[in-house]
C-alpha cells in the first residue's frame, strides 16, 4: 500500500509539474516583445528598410547610420540564432503588421546554410499557443516531465530570459536587442577583443555548407515573397577579420553559390564587402572579434562606421530603384 501511495503521489506531482511548465512557457511566449514591438511602432509607414540577419548583421548594419545618411528609417531584426527560417517568418509577420518595406537588407553569413534558426527565437516570434499539440501522444507516458523534456527546457529558458529582460528594463539598462528605441541609437561596440598574431602553421578551417543546407528552402520562399511584393532584397556580406577570412577558406565558392541561388530573382542583389582591396581586414581595431579557427567575426563600432561608407551608397541605389527612379 505504501508503494502504491508513493507511485500515485509521484504521478500526481509529475502531471502538476508538467501542466505548470506548459503554462510557464505560454506566459513567456505571450509576453514576447516581437509582436508587441511591431504593433507599437509609431508612424509605421516611415520604415523604408527592414534589416535581417544574425549577430554579424547586428554589429555591422545600424539603423542610426542609415537614417543619418539616407534620411529613412530602418527596422533591424538581427541577432544570434536568427537564421534563414527566422528571417522568412519575421518578414511575413512584419509585412502583416507594419507593411511591406521598400527594401530588405539581408546580412549574409559564410555559415548561413549550415546554421539552424534558434527554436526559442522561433517560438517567441510565433507567439503564445505554439506548444499546442506538442504533448499529443504523451498523455500515457509514465512521467510527462521527462516525455516533454524539450518543451519544458524551452519554457524554463524562455521564462528566465523574459524575467531578465524585465529586470534590465526596470533598471534602465541599455538593451538594443530587445528595446527598439535603444536599437535605433545603437552603433556598435567601442572596444576590440582581437589580439593580432601570426598565422599559425595549423588551425581548423571551416568548409562551406552548400545550399540548401538546413534552411535554404526558407531563403527561396523569402525571395519568392519579396518578388511578389515588389520588394528588392539587398544581400550584404560584412567584412571578416583577416584570420576569420582565412579560416573560411571557401569564401569565394560561398559567394558564387549565393549569387547562383538569387540569380532567378531580378530584384535580389549580392554585395560582398569581404575584400581586402576595399576594407582593412587586417586592422584589428575594425573588429570586435575574429581568430584563426573561428569562422565568425563581428565589426567594432569603428569598423561599422567604416563599413557604412561602403554599403550605404549601394543601399541608396537599391532604394532609388525600388522607388522607380533609377536602376541599382
Amino acid at each position: 500500500m505504501a508503494v502504491l501511495v508513493f507511485i500515485a503521489s509521484v504521478l500526481v506531482l509529475d502531471r502538476a509539474a508538467s501542466a505548470g511548465l506548459t503554462r510557464l512557457g505560454r506566459w513567456a511566449e505571450s509576453r514576447s516583445e516581437v509582436r508587441r514591438t511591431l504593433d507599437a511602432l509609431p508612424d509605421k509607414a516611415s520604415y523604408d528598410v527592414l534589416v535581417l540577419g544574425t549577430s554579424r548583421t547586428f554589429e555591422a548594419v545600424h539603423p542610426a547610420h542609415i537614417e543619418r545618411a539616407l534620411g529613412v528609417k530602418a527596422f533591424k531584426e538581427a541577432s544570434k540564432g536568427k537564421g534563414l527560417r527566422y528571417g522568412y517568418e519575421f518578414y511575413t509577420l512584419y509585412k502583416a503588421i507594419v507593411g511591406r518595406p521598400k527594401v530588405v537588407v539581408y546580412g549574409a553569413d559564410y555559415f548561413m546554410f549550415g546554421m539552424p534558426s534558434d527554436t526559442g527565437a522561433l517560438s517567441r516570434l510565433r507567439g503564445a499557443g505554439t506548444g499546442a499539440g506538442e504533448g499529443e501522444g504523451q498523455a500515457l507516458a509514465p512521467l510527462l516531465t521527462l516525455a516533454r523534456k524539450g518543451p519544458n527546457d524551452h519554457a524554463i529558458l524562455g521564462a528566465l530570459e523574459r524575467v531578465q529582460q524585465q529586470i534590465a528594463s526596470a533598471a534602465g539598462k541599455f538593451d538594443p536587442e530587445h528595446n527598439q528605441a535603444d536599437m535605433a541609437e545603437y552603433s556598435g561596440r567601442e572596444a576590440s577583443r582581437v589580439v593580432p598574431r601570426p598565422e599559425p602553421p595549423r588551425y581548423e578551417h571551416a568548409p562551406f555548407v552548400r545550399f540548401p543546407g538546413l534552411e535554404g528552402e526558407f531563403l527561396t520562399r523569402l525571395l519568392a515573397d519579396c518578388a511578389a511584393d515588389g520588394v528588392p532584397v539587398m544581400f550584404v556580406y560584412p567584412p571578416d577579420y583577416v584570420a576569420t577570412r582565412r579560416t573560411n577558406y571557401e569564401h569565394e565558392i560561398f559567394a558564387g553559390e549565393l549569387r547562383r541561388v538569387i540569380a532567378g530573382s531580378p530584384h535580389a542583389f549580392f554585395f560582398d564587402y569581404n575584400d581586402p582591396a576595399r576594407f582593412r581586414l587586417a586592422d584589428p581595431s575594425m573588429f570586435w572579434d575574429g581568430e584563426y579557427g573561428n569562422p565568425n567575426s563581428h565589426l567594432s563600432r569603428k569598423g561599422a562606421e567604416e563599413f557604412a561608407r561602403l554599403y550605404l551608397p549601394d543601399l541608396a541605389r537599391v532604394l532609388a530603384s525600388a522607388r522607380g527612379s533609377s536602376p541599382p
